[in-house]
C-alpha cells in the first residue's frame, strides 16, 4: 500500500494534483480508454470531491476572502481527502495490471512500493449486520467472518461494499456480484446514505474483503437485507 503522504499536503498542491487525477480518470475511462475498471458512481464521486473543493480553495486564495472562506475550505478538505484516498488506492494502487507508475508520476501520486511481498485473494469473508440510524440511512456493522475479529485482516486494505435497491417482490440477489454502488469501507461502523426515492424500500447489502498489493476480491460474504426508513 502507498504510503498516506501521497496526497500533497498543502491547499494549493492537493487543488492542482486533485484537478490532476480528475482529468487523468476522464480521459483514461473514455470509450476507448484503458481505465475500464473504474465503476461510473465512483468516477462521479471523484468529480463531485473537485467540485466541492476547488470552489472553496479559489475563495479561500481571494484578497478579499473572509473567515468563513478560509475554514469552509479547510472542512472541504477534510470531507474530500477520504474520497481522494480510498479512490487512488483501490483503482491506482491496487490495479498495478492497469495504471502504471508513470501515469502514477502524471498525477503527483508516489509510484508504487517495489518492495512489496506479493499476496493472494483474501481468505476471508466479510459479515454485515445492519441498524437503522436517521432518516434515509443504515449504519453497518461489522466483522470477519471467520474470526469474529472486528478489524480489518492485514493482508487487506478493506472491503467493498456493494448493494442495491430492491423493488416490489424482487428477489435480493444471491451475490454481490448482480449488484452496483461499490465503495470501498475502512472503518466500523459505516453509515450508508440513500435516495429519498429509496425510502420504504428494502437494501440488499454484500461484501468481500479486498487485498492489499493487487486488489484481489475474496468471495462475497451473505448477502442482507433491510428495509429503508
Amino acid at each position: 500500500m502507498a504510503g498516506k503522504d501521497y496526497i500533497d499536503h498543502t491547499y494549493v498542491g492537493y487543488d492542482a494534483q486533485l484537478k490532476l487525477i480528475v482529468d487523468a480518470v476522464e480521459e483514461n475511462t473514455k470509450p476507448d480508454g484503458s481505465w475500464k475498471h473504474i465503476p461510473t458512481e465512483n468516477k462521479t464521486a471523484l468529480k463531485n470531491a473537485y467540485d466541492d473543493y476547488h470552489p472553496r480553495h479559489v475563495a479561500a486564495e481571494s484578497p478579499t476572502r473572509s473567515k468563513i472562506d478560509v475554514e469552509e475550505r479547510v472542512e472541504a478538505r477534510k470531507r474530500t481527502i477520504p474520497v481522494v484516498r480510498n479512490f487512488c488506492q483501490r483503482f491506482f494502487y491496487d490495479a498495478p495490471d492497469i495504471v502504471t507508475d508513470a501515469q502514477l508520476e502524471t498525477m503527483k501520486l508516489r509510484p508504487r512500493d517495489k518492495t512489496r511481498t506479493p499476496r493472494g485473494k483474501p481468505q476471508w469473508r466479510v459479515a454485515i449486520e445492519i441498524e437503522p440510524s436517521k432518516t434515509r440511512t443504515h449504519t453497518i456493522r461489522w466483522h470477519v467472518a471467520e474470526t469474529k475479529g472486528k478489524a480489518t485482516p492485514v493482508d487487506c486494505n478493506g472491503w467493498v461494499l456493494v448493494y442495491k435497491a430492491l423493488n416490489d417482490g424482487e428477489r435480493a440477489p444471491r451475490d454481490g456480484s448482480d449488484m452496483g454502488h461499490s465503495q470501498l469501507v475502512t472503518h466500523n461502523p459505516y453509515v450508508v446514505e440513500h435516495k429519498s426515492d429509496d425510502e420504504g424500500k428494502r437494501i440488499a447489502y454484500c461484501g468481500a474483503f479486498q487485498s492489499r498489493n493487487r486488489g484481489l476480491m475474496g468471495d462475497w460474504g451473505e448477502v442482507v437485507v433491510a428495509v429503508l426508513s
